[in-house]
C-alpha cells in the first residue's frame, strides 16, 4: 500500500475487543469528558480542550492533519459497533514533515485512555494494533514516545511492547498552560 493509498480513506483497525476508528464531531463530548479528568491531564503538556466545542475543533484539526498526511489519529472504542463511544485516542505523526517524506523521519506516538479503563489491557491491545499497522503500511525505522518520568504505568506499557528507554530529556518541553519546563523519558522502538 502506497502512502497515497493509505491516506485515501481512514484506516480503521479491529482487534478482539476494540475498534480503532476515525473520530468526528459526534465524539467531542466523550473526548472532552476524559481530557478533563485530572488523572489524564496530569500526564499532558496542555490541559485538554476547555469545552465540547473546543473538542470538536480538536477532532476537526486532527482530521485535517490526516488529510494533509501529517497525522494518523485513531479513536479507541470498545466492541465492534462502529459508533461505540470513544474511550481513548492514539496519534501517530512524523517528528518532522509528513508521511510523504522519503526517507520518513521517525514517528512519534501518543495516547490517552479514560481512567476507568486503565489496567484492563485495552491500551496495550490498541497500541499493538497501531504498531503492527504502522510497521506494515508505513516505511518507518523508528517509533518514539516521550513520557513524563512519573508516569510509571505508561513507561511500563511501552517497555512491555518492546520500546527501549533511551534517556531523560531534561526541560524538554513546556506545559502550554503553566509554562513550566518538563522533563521526559525518551523511548523508542526500532522497526
Amino acid at each position: 500500500m502506497s502512502i497515497t493509498e493509505l491516506f485515501h480513506s481512514f484506516p480503521s483497525l479491529h482487534t478482539k475487543r476494540l475498534q480503532l476508528r476515525q473520530m468526528d464531531a459526534s465524539d467531542a463530548e466523550n473526548i472532552y469528558r476524559y481530557y478533563t479528568n485530572p488523572l489524564i491531564s496530569k500526564h499532558l503538556d496542555w490541559q485538554g480542550p476547555s469545552s465540547v466545542e473546543e473538542a470538536r475543533n480538536l477532532i476537526a484539526s486532527w482530521n485535517q492533519a490526516f488529510m494533509a498526511k501529517r497525522l494518523l489519529p485513531w479513536g479507541v472504542s470498545l466492541g465492534t459497533n462502529t459508533r461505540s463511544d470513544i474511550v481513548g485516542t492514539i496519534l501517530v505523526m512524523p517528528t518532522r514533515g509528513s508521511f510523504e517524506n522519503n526517507p520518513l523521519f521517525p514517528v512519534s506516538i501518543g495516547y490517552e485512555l479514560q481512567a476507568e479503563y486503565w489496567n484492563k489491557g485495552i491500551m496495550s491491545e490498541a497500541l499493538e494494533a497501531v504498531i503492527d499497522f504502522t510497521r506494515k503500511h508505513v516505511e518507518i525505522r523508528r517509533i518514539q514516545a516521550e513520557v513524563y518520568p512519573e508516569n510509571i504505568a505508561s513507561l511500563k506499557l511501552l517497555k512491555k511492547l518492546g520500546f527501549q528507554e533511551e534517556g531523560l530529556l531534561r526541560q524538554y518541553m513546556m506545559h502550554e498552560v503553566t509554562k513550566k519546563m518538563l522533563d521526559v523519558v525518551m523511548l523508542a522502538l526500532l522497526c
